[in-house]
Order: C-alpha cells, then structure tokens, then sequence
C-alpha cells in the first residue's frame, strides 16, 4: 500500500492526530501528513503511505490556496482565535477600505513566523518558548502572495480567498492585514482548497471513512510531482538509474532541473535531476523490493 491521501481534515484534531488515527485504521506504520494544519483549520491534507514518504517534502514546497476567516478589532497572542485577546480596537470595517488593504497584500514581502508556530530555536518548537513566555528573535522569510482576494464581508467579520508560495503564515497575513487598516485582526477559520494541483474534490477523504472507501482512494506515488517535467527511459538507462548510477542527459528541459522519471512501460521510477554537465542523477527512488 503506497501512495497519497487527499484528507479533508476536521478542526479541532491535530494533524499528528490525523496520521495516529488513519495508521491504525490502514494497519501501517509507515505513514505521514505533508504540511501541518493546525488544529483550528480545515481542509487538504496529503497524507503519505509507504514508498509516497518519500516525496512528501515535495507537497510542503508546493504553493497553497486557502479561505480565511477574519475578525477586525481584536488580536490575539497565538493570531488566531483559540489564543488570548491582548488588544481591541473599536475600529469599524469598511467596503473600500477592506478591499484596498487586502489588494496591497498581494506580492512578495518578509514575513516574521509568529512565535506560536513548529519553528524549532534552540531544540525546541517556537509554541514551547511562547508558552513559558520567553520571545526569541526570528529571521524574516521571504514570501510572495500570488493572489488574494475579498470573498465576503459582514460586519467586522471578513472572508478572502488566499493563493500563496510555501512557508506563509495566514496568521500573520491576517495580523498585518489588521495594521495596514490602522486596527487590529485575528485569523477565527481556516480551510486549505488547493495544494499544488491538488484540490478538494471528489477524491478527499475524512477520517471517518470506512477501510474500503480509503484504499480505493490511494493516489499514486507521483500525484505530488506533477509540476516537475516527465522523462521516460529506456530499459538499459532506468536499470543504471535504478542502481544509483548516472546516466547522460541532454533533452531541453521547461520547468527545472527536477525531473519525474518513467520506464518505457510508463511506470514510475522517483525523481533526479539534470546537472548542468547534463547528467541524470538519481535523487529520491522507490523501492524495487
């Protein structure tokens, strides 16, 4: 049993939760979640099986499409709202306003990961040393918000629709969005549509699902590496690939030097990569065992 689940992840469960519970229900150990959801959120999480561990660093690089849930007026010391309010304003949300501020959000910016997040300093996550107190520096991480757009408003409550590169905090987003409006705001949903070309759809599954339903919905181990371009080999040059050999590769490429690689017979190898000499090399296999 190898390959990728597309989970629809309740609030209030951990995604570690999520891993313990389906590893019980599909009797393997070897089986992780790419890209942590907190517990407040919702939505798409790939989850790995067997030989599909192997690639799942290739889902957290992946870009991200998110619907939020803001509240205008409040910020809380976790910047969502199972944190402790610190500061309110009386600030009141306007249309024209709203919609400027969220606009001037879209593109590249430094972000400060909040210090309620999985970060580790000094061995330790970052929620450990905010939960004794203790506010260490954190380096700024360049991100780019590719879009982001104004869904719903009512009130001082207000809905967008966030599309955005690997490594953005939507907590964070929310609590700059709040300072640009000259008020404050805190991140109370959020549901993950889209990772990569992955989407919610008629493919997810919850944790509820029976064993049956489950099995039948394991996609395959190459889902998460769509976005690299596909190589086929043949029989003589994916055995040498097969034992970690380089091989000469001297195709133009269109995306980056990261490559799928696939048997004559369409079967599915791992990913390498071209080296500028214009050589194959080997990077993440599946197993032949």
């Amino acid at each position: 049993m190898h390959g990728f689940l597309l989970l629809d992840k309740p609030e209030g469960v951990s995604s570690a939760n999520c891993v313990y519970k389906l590893r019980s229900k599909l009797s393997t150990k070897r089986i992780g979640h790419c890209g942590t959801l907190d517990p407040l959120a919702t939505g798409l999480l790939p989850i790995c099986i067997g030989e599909a561990t192997k690639f799942s660093n290739y889902a957290t690089n992946l870009d991200k499409v998110y619907e939020v849930g803001l509240e205008c007026g409040i910020e809380t010391d976790t910047g969502d709202i199972t944190g402790k309010i610190v500061a309110q304003s009386d600030f009141i949300v306007n249309d024209q306003d709203i919609k400027q501020a969220i606009g001037n959000l879209k593109g590249p910016q430094n972000q400060i990961p909040p210090m309620y997040s999985a970060i580790k300093i000094n061995g330790n996550p970052l929620y450990h040393w905010a939960r004794k107190g203790v506010y260490l520096h954190r380096e700024p991480r360049s991100i780019l918000i590719k879009n982001i757009e104004l869904i719903e408003m009512s009130g001082n409550i207000v809905t967008m629709k966030v599309s955005c590169t690997k490594g953005t905090y939507i907590r964070t987003l929310v609590e700059t969005l709040g300072r640009n409006l000259g008020s404050l705001a805190t991140m109370i949903s959020l549901r993950r549509l889209e990772v990569g070309d992955m989407q919610l759809n008629q493919e997810s599954v919850t944790i509820d699902d029976a064993l049956e339903s489950l099995v039948k919905k394991i996609l395959p181990c190459d889902v998460m590496c769509q976005e690299m371009d596909r190589i086929e080999l043949n029989s003589e040059d994916a055995k040498k690939i097969r034992n970690g050999l380089a091989i000469d590769y001297n195709a133009p490429l269109e995306k980056n030097r990261l490559v799928r690689i696939y048997t004559e017979s369409k079967i599915f190898i791992g990913i390498g990569e071209v080296s500028e000499q214009h050589k194959l090399l080997p990077k993440r296999l599946l197993s032949t065992n």
